[in-house]
């Protein structure tokens, strides 16, 4: 099944969940709050909040007080 990205969504959510789906997939492992930060050129705070939202569309899966614990969740649209 094909999951297409809501366009409502934030411009800056969609472009985290890009950064991250990208970065898991080149890399094997889930990037940084500081290294979403960087290349969304958003604060820490954002990040997080972003991520929040992408998590609560079941988008993203994370393990809370867990480094590098996120991956992409059932929900999550295909890879490109």
């Amino acid at each position: 099944m094909t999951t297409s990205m809501p366009r409502r969504m934030q411009p800056i959510t969609r472009k985290v969940y890009i950064f991250v789906r990208d970065y898991i997939h080149d890399n094997r492992r889930s990037p940084t709050l500081r290294e979403i930060g960087n290349a969304c050129y958003i604060s820490h705070t954002s990040v997080i909040r972003h991520l929040d939202k992408l998590e609560g569309m079941g988008w993203l899966e994370r393990e809370p007080n867990m480094p590098r614990s996120m991956r992409l969740g059932d929900l999550a649209p295909d890879a490109d």
